[in-house]
């Protein structure tokens, strides 16, 4: 539907033209009123003339591009330097030409006579008798849109004196046909005309607050309402409980199609209207106002919680401050939400509902940028490749993926991050061999830590086993109910922690039953433990077991895992940024496990001297399964891969993990590493 509305255009012509006088309001205006005090209330003429005269110098010069009410100052000023000037004898003769510049700039200034004597008048009416014919124009209707070859002029039925000769009045108003009417005028002729527009569609007149609301018709963005709503509909807005002027002018709904519709008004932060227009609205053919309508304010609360340390939140990149942030107002809409951190950056889509009150918690995910394809040798599938790695964000949920900027070489982008720190992960695509069969693709921390993958380019989706590892979660933690379990006639209980015994499990007897369900293997029973809701509060989930005799109940609480340092279907790259970003802000036990992992991760790539940092800045307390103990025994291990000269301090590591019998390796029911550290320590003797 196309809408038919030229008030606008008028509009924009009348800014344009109160600009020129609007640097001046108001020392121009209050000159111009102390000019008149000066002779009607003081018959100082000479100060009254220079005062006149310094608004002639302001307006004169501009006189063609002025605003209404400019114009209409200065063709009063030259009424007022006319009677002046007849006041003295030897300047009379120059006060005709103040009163020809006035019909000049405007046919149809109407002097004032109260003022000006009746010579004066008689020479003015004489003057625009002289040069100007008279054309009363009668508008059906009024208050649209009129021109006169081409300049706008108020739309309304009046006399207009005109120069002799050929012109055009053009006349719109939306709902109606626009017009052209040419005519002939001769000098001294007195013209009676009719601009008479026929209907072609109801107008429907909408005032909204808040003003800027879009206004949409059956679906279709028809513009945005804006600028102020006129006195009269002042009583209605009170009636609503605002002022006046919270509302909008009228936006125009024209060219309606007979039949309903349907109005819609939206406005950021505020709830949206959907209105029906009946058949009684567009048939037949009429102006309607439609009551002021009220978009009521849509708001909710977001609260941004991260154990990270420096983050600074982003909605639609809008920075509302750092994190913690709760109870933060927001309008009810869909936003991007980012946290910013000193490294990593956690992004999600949220969508808040009127009213709703969402709680996100942030933390950072490793940032990995694409730096490029390396080399200009062309090879069949380039372009394609090049475009899946481009677009690799798009299949990627564990990082946060950017591109080399638009232009930027491989190398350039490489050594713009390396000294920004703006990313943890770098990734760049090498062609190998002549001709090119594969490219390889070198994924790399900051640090240097880097893996390769070979792809086939031509293969039918060559980056699925790179997006495959990328993907492979970061196992930490296994729930844990104090069992030690072995497939033999079922999960048989090989160990039991002392809570576990304490409840009554018996060491050397199967599981039979879980949550009253049989269990056949470990596999089953450890799924089962997967399974278990986590319980409100702080309290540990539980699961009943049975060997036969009564149940027993025991606690289920997370227990840490220790990362594989040679898994094929782990990155390690991405393992370690992962591993530095989650330790950030992280305290105690859970700190201390997080760079453990760290260290797990350095030692699969052989930097024993940077592990070993890790390992002896931290302590846990816990003293079974992955604890202080096992930090001890890879303590020891760096130290003997770093040679002969820190032979004494890997006795020493291993030493103090023999002194923790129930810690493990890899997880709460793994080898217990105390005759692995016996082993160490017989492996170290001279």
């Amino acid at each position: 539907m196309r809408r038919t509305n030229l008030v606008p255009l008028t509009f924009a012509f009348l800014l344009a033209c109160a600009g020129i006088l609007r640097a001046q309001e108001p020392a121009l205006k209050d000159t111009f009123q102390q000019a008149k005090a000066a002779w009607a209330t003081q018959g100082d003429r000479e100060g009254a003339t220079a005062k006149f005269n310094t608004v002639l110098a302001a307006l004169e010069p501009k006189a063609v591009d002025l605003a209404p009410e400019a114009r209409q100052m200065l063709c009063e000023t030259y009424n007022w330097m006319a009677v002046l000037e007849d006041r003295v004898p030897a300047r009379r003769d120059k006060a005709p030409r103040f009163l020809e510049s006035a019909l000049a700039l405007d046919p149809d200034f109407e002097i004032d006579r109260n003022i000006t004597n009746a010579r004066l008048q008689g020479a003015f009416d004489a003057l625009r008798a002289a040069r100007f014919g008279r054309v009363r124009l009668d508008l059906d209707p009024e208050g649209g849109v009129l021109t006169l070859d081409g300049k706008p002029m108020p739309a309304a039925s009046a006399a207009h004196y005109l120069p002799a000769g050929a012109h055009v009045f053009s006349y719109a108003r939306p709902g109606y046909a626009p017009r052209q009417l040419p005519f002939d005028l001769a000098l001294k002729e007195t013209k009676a005309l009719s601009l008479k527009l026929e209907w072609t569609s109801s107008v429907l007149t909408v005032y909204c607050a808040p003003a800027g609301a879009e206004v949409l018709l059956d679906d279709k963005v028809l513009g945005t309402t804006s600028g102020r709503a006129p006195d009269r509909l002042a009583p209605a807005a009170q009636q609503l409980g605002l002022a006046v002027d919270q509302f909008s002018s009228g936006f125009q709904l024209a060219a309606l199609e007979p039949g309903k519709h349907l109005l819609e008004l939206r406005a950021p932060c505020h709830q949206s209207r959907r209105l029906e227009i009946g058949e009684a609205l567009t048939t037949p053919f009429a102006d309607h106002e439609l009551e002021p309508i009220v978009l009521p304010a849509s708001r909710a609360t977001l609260s941004v919680r991260s154990a990270a340390p420096g983050g600074e939140l982003f909605l639609d990149q809008q920075s509302y401050g750092q994190v913690p942030i709760q109870d933060l107002p927001v309008c009810a809409q869909r936003y991007e939400l980012q946290v910013h951190y000193p490294a990593g950056l956690f992004t999600q889509s949220v969508d808040l509902a009127e009213g709703q009150s969402l709680t996100v918690v942030a933390r950072p995910k490793p940032r990995l940028t694409f730096a490029g394809l390396e080399g200009a040798e062309d090879f069949p599938g380039r372009e394609r490749l090049a475009g899946q790695l481009a677009g690799l964000g798009s299949r990627l949920s564990r990082v946060a993926f950017a591109t080399a900027a638009p232009g930027e070489s491989a190398e350039a982008c490489a050594a713009r991050l390396q000294a920004s720190r703006e990313t943890e992960l770098l990734l760049r695509a090498r062609p190998v061999g002549h001709p090119v069969r594969s490219v390889e693709l070198d994924l790399a921390t900051l640090s240097g830590e880097e893996e390769q993958f070979t792809v086939m380019p031509l293969e039918q989706d060559p980056l699925a086993p790179f997006v495959a590892r990328l993907e492979a979660p970061l196992v930490l933690s296994e729930p844990w109910a104090g069992l030690t379990l072995v497939d033999l006639n079922g999960p048989w209980v090989l160990q039991a922690d002392a809570a576990a015994t304490r409840a009554g499990v018996k060491v050397g007897l199967p599981i039979l039953q879980a949550n009253g369900k049989p269990v056949a293997s470990v596999a089953d029973f450890r799924k089962l433990l997967r399974a278990l809701p986590a319980p409100p509060g702080s309290d540990p989930a539980r699961i009943t077991v049975s060997q036969g005799g009564a149940p027993v109940t025991l606690p289920v609480q997370a227990q840490p895992l220790e990362i594989p340092v040679n898994a094929p279907q782990l990155c390690y790259p991405l393992a370690l940024a992962e591993l530095h970003l989650a330790a950030l802000g992280a305290a105690g036990d859970q700190g201390g496990v997080l760079r453990l992992e760290q260290a797990l991760a350095l030692i699969h790539f052989r930097e024993y001297d940077r592990a070993l940092e890790l390992l002896r800045e931290v302590r846990v307390t816990s003293t079974q399964g992955v604890c202080q103990g096992t930090l001890d025994y890879y303590t020891g291990l760096c130290l003997q891969h770093m040679g002969s000269a820190y032979q004494g301090e890997a006795i020493q590591a291993f030493n103090q993990a023999l002194k923790y019998p129930q810690a493990t390796l890899f997880g709460p029911d793994g080898p217990q590493l105390a005759p692995l550290a016996q082993q160490a320590l017989d492996d170290l003797k001279p």
